[in-house]
């Protein structure tokens, strides 16, 4: 499904991908940068198999969380997951963090709570609350493991980091990925 234009409220587009079962629990999907939102189709047709809504947010620099909200409202998402990809992770942490009574979990692929330093040191907020809710962070490599290890202090809540390590294989990290999304959409 090709993605639609949807104006956020400071008025500029954002590509949304919105698919999956019309009464499935929601995903929403904060892209890396320099990605649309058709390359996360493989992991959204699983997540669908999976009877999960996917929404899905293609990057721009201007997203702020009241963007993403205010894109969820017009999809008709109340209650979400929260994933982030790469640069996306860095606002879905923000809005995890910020937004206990929109979003239910979290997945972030090779980025840490923004308290935390990163992989070159810098700390991207250093006022950003704690996350109150189970998160998965995925990493990709060492440094990445290193970051992800560090935030688990701003988290309260369940905390699982685990390795990539199908990263160089896209078919494995696409099932990889989707797994560790449906197993944060469980309430158990």
């Amino acid at each position: 499904m090709p993605a639609t234009m949807i104006p956020t409220v400071e008025g500029f587009p954002i590509p949304v991908e919105v698919a999956g079962p019309e009464r499935g629990p929601a995903v929403a999907l904060l892209a890396a940068e320099g990605v649309g939102p058709a390359a996360y189709e493989s992991v959204c047709t699983r997540l669908h198999t999976a009877n999960l809504r996917t929404v899905v947010l293609g990057a721009d620099s201007r997203l702020t969380p009241k963007s993403v909200l205010g894109i969820l409202d017009v999809v008709g998402v109340r209650w979400a997951v929260v994933v982030g990809d790469r640069a996306g992770a860095d606002l879905a942490w923000e809005l995890a963090a910020s937004r206990l009574d929109r979003f239910t979990g979290l997945v972030v692929v090779d980025r840490g709570h923004p308290r935390v330093p990163d992989i070159t040191g810098a700390v991207r907020d250093d006022d950003c609350p704690a996350v109150e809710m189970n998160t998965t962070a995925l990493v990709s490599s060492a440094a990445a493991r290193a970051v992800a290890n560090a935030s688990q202090r701003f988290v309260y809540g369940d905390y699982r980091v685990v390795d990539m390590l199908a990263r160089r294989n896209a078919h494995e990290a696409t099932a990889q990925l989707a797994g560790e999304i449906v197993l944060r959409t469980s309430t158990w």
